[in-house]
C-alpha cells in the first residue's frame, strides 16, 4: 500500500513539474516583434508581448533619441535592426543594464515627443501589444519635454502583469495610460542604483587628438571628431546616473600635450581615467576595439622618472612625497603605480566582458594589452585607452562615424564604469 501510494505522488509530481516549469517561463516578458507605422507627422511603435508590462520611457537628445526600459525580456525577434525607409526612426537597438532591465534605444531622425504610451491585451488572435505613439516636434518642444519620464519609474526588473481579457482592440486602462512626472531631475536617464556610495565619482574622459593633430585619417574620417562625439555621448549617460562627477580633457576641437591631459587627472583627483582613440593599420581587412593599460615592463623605467619630478612635487596616493627621502620616494610610487596597474587591469577585463553584452567588435584573440601610453602612466589614477576601432577599415569606419554606435560605444563603456565601481565598492567593505 505504501509503495503504491509512494509511486502515485511521484507520477503525479512528474506531470506537475514540466507545468510549474512552464509557467515560471512563460511569465518572462518576450518580446517576438517590434513594428512601425508612419503616418505624416506620427509614427508608431508596437511591440507584441506575451503579456501586459510595466514601462518607463524618455527622450534623450544630442542625438535625438527614445529609450524605453521594460522587465527582463526575452527577445524573439531581432534585438537591434536598422528600420526600413521612413523620415522618423533610423534604427533600434537593445541592451541588458546593471539590475537586469531591458533597455531599448530608438534612433530618431528629427526631435519627437511621446504622445502616448499604453497597454493593449491579447484578443482576438493578437498577441498582447506595448505601443508608443510619438509625434514630430520642434527643438524646443522637445528641449521642454526631455526632462519627462512616461511610465513607471522605480521599475522592478522582474515585474509581471496579468493580462486582462478584453475584446476591444482600443482598450488601455487608466494605470496603463500615460503617467508623467514633471520633476524628474537627473533621472531623465535613469540607471539603476546598484550601490551604495558616500560621494560621488570622479571620472575623467579624455578625447584623444585634436586642434592640428587630427590623428588616424580615413575615408574623410578624421579620429579627433570621433573621440570627442564619442567622448561627449559617454560624459553624458555617465552623469545621468547620479553617481559621477565627468570632466572631459577637453570639450571642442583644440590641441592639449599628452602630459597635460595626465595632470588634468591628477589635478582633479579623478578615480579613473579614459582616453578615447580610434585606430588605423595598413591592412583595411584588420577591424575590432582595444583597449590598453599601463604596461608593467616599463613600471620600473617609468617608476624612476616619476620620482624624479614628484619626490618634490606634493602629494601621490595621499602621501606626501617631499616629506619622503628619494628612496622612500621611490619605493611608495612604484607600490602606487602596481595598485593602480592592477585596478586598471580589472577595469579593463570588466570592459571587454560589457564590449560582449553590447554587440561590440573586439580585436581577438587578445583584445586587452599592455602599452608604455603618456596618458596612462599617472602613479596615482586607474586607467585606460580605448581603441574604439579601425578608421582604415571602411565598414568600421562607418560605424565610427554613425551617432547609433557611438552611442553603443558610450553605453558599453559605462556599463564597464559601473561593473568597475561596484566592485570596488564590494572589495573596500571587506
Amino acid at each position: 500500500m505504501r509503495k503504491s501510494y509512494l509511486f502515485f505522488i511521484t507520477i503525479i509530481s512528474l506531470l506537475i513539474l514540466p507545468v510549474t516549469l512552464y509557467a515560471a517561463a512563460s511569465s518572462r516578458l518576450q518580446i517576438s516583434a517590434v513594428r512601425f507605422g508612419f503616418t505624416g507627422n506620427d509614427t508608431r511603435i508596437v511591440l507584441d508581448l506575451n503579456h501586459k508590462t510595466q514601462f518607463r520611457a524618455f527622450l534623450l537628445d544630442r542625438p535625438y533619441r527614445l529609450v524605453l526600459d521594460l522587465p527582463s525580456a526575452q527577445w524573439r525577434t531581432y534585438r537591434s535592426r536598422f528600420v526600413e525607409p521612413n523620415d522618423a526612426i533610423a534604427a533600434y537597438r537593445s541592451g541588458t543594464l546593471d539590475d537586469g532591465l531591458t533597455r531599448i534605444i530608438f534612433d530618431l531622425k528629427h526631435p519627437a515627443v511621446i504622445k502616448d504610451l499604453y497597454n493593449l491585451p491579447a484578443s482576438a488572435g493578437k498577441k498582447a501589444r506595448l505601443v508608443i505613439d510619438i509625434d514630430r516636434s520642434t527643438p524646443s518642444t522637445f528641449s521642454a519635454e526631455k526632462d519627462t519620464v512616461t511610465g513607471t519609474r522605480d521599475l522592478a526588473p522582474s515585474a509581471t502583469t496579468t493580462t486582462t481579457d478584453n475584446n476591444d482592440d482600443s482598450y488601455a486602462s487608466s494605470q496603463d495610460k500615460t503617467i508623467r512626472d514633471a520633476n524628474p531631475g537627473t533621472e531623465q536617464n535613469p540607471a539603476p542604483a546598484v550601490f551604495h556610495q558616500q560621494r560621488k565619482y570622479i571620472v575623467v574622459i579624455d578625447p584623444g587628438h585634436g586642434g592640428h593633430d587630427p590623428g588616424a585619417e580615413d575615408f574623410g574620417i578624421k579620429e579627433k571628431y570621433i573621440t570627442l562625439d564619442i567622448a561627449r555621448e559617454l560624459k553624458q549617460q555617465l552623469e545621468a546616473t547620479g553617481r559621477y562627477k565627468v570632466y572631459l580633457t577637453r570639450n571642442r576641437d583644440v590641441y592639449i600635450t599628452l602630459q597635460k591631459r595626465v595632470e588634468i587627472s591628477r589635478d582633479l583627483h579623478a578615480d579613473l581615467f579614459i582616453s578615447i582613440h580610434a585606430n588605423k593599420y595598413d591592412h583595411k581587412y584588420v577591424r575590432g576595439a582595444l583597449i590598453f593599460s599601463f604596461s608593467e615592463k616599463a613600471s620600473d623605467k617609468e617608476t624612476q622618472l616619476l620620482a624624479d619630478s614628484e619626490n618634490n612635487a606634493g602629494y601621490i596616493a595621499g602621501v606626501d612625497m617631499s616629506a619622503q627621502s628619494p628612496d622612500v620616494a621611490n619605493i611608495l610610487i612604484d607600490l602606487a603605480m602596481r595598485e593602480k596597474m592592477n585596478e586598471s587591469n580589472m577595469f579593463a577585463n570588466m570592459l571587454i566582458r560589457s564590449f560582449g553584452s553590447h554587440d561590440i567588435r573586439l580585436l581577438m584573440p587578445n583584445p586587452h594589452r599592455s602599452a608604455n601610453f603618456v596618458v596612462l602612466r599617472a602613479p596615482d589614477v586607474p586607467a585606460v585607452l580605448i581603441e574604439t576601432g579601425f578608421i582604415s577599415n571602411p565598414h568600421e569606419a562607418k560605424l565610427l562615424a554613425s551617432s547609433a554606435f557611438q552611442d553603443r560605444m558610450a553605453a558599453a563603456i559605462a556599463s564597464g564604469v559601473n561593473a568597475y565601481f561596484r566592485k570596488m565598492a564590494a572589495l573596500q567593505s571587506h
